[in-house]
C-alpha cells in the first residue's frame, strides 16, 4: 500500500500522526534533513507504527522533499 507522508525534521518529540481526513501521515523526526538522517529515522518510526520490518518500507518519491510517497507492501489500513 502506498501512503502520502509529510516529514517534519528537527522536531522535539519524534512521533507518527495519521490525518485520515487529509489522507496523510505526518512524521515528526528529531534528525536534521542532512545525509538521509531524517529519512532513516522516518523509516524506523513508520516501521514501529505500522508494525512491519523497516526493510520492507521504501520511499517511492520525494527522497529529498518533505512530502513523500512511501510503499508498505502487504499492509492493510487499520
Amino acid at each position: 500500500m502506498r501512503i502520502s507522508v509529510h516529514i517534519k525534521p528537527k522536531s522535539k518529540h519524534p512521533e507518527v500522526r495519521e490525518d485520515r481526513s487529509a489522507g496523510v501521515v505526518e512524521v515528526y523526526v528529531s534528525a536534521p534533513p542532512v545525509d538521509g538522517k531524517a529519512n532513516e529515522e522516518m523509516l524506523e518510526l513508520l516501521a514501529d507504527y505500522f508494525e512491519v520490518a523497516k526493510s520492507l518500507i521504501t520511499i517511492v518519491s520525494g527522497h529529498t522533499a518533505r512530502q513523500k510517497i512511501v510503499d508498505i507492501p502487504n499492509w492493510k489500513r487499520r
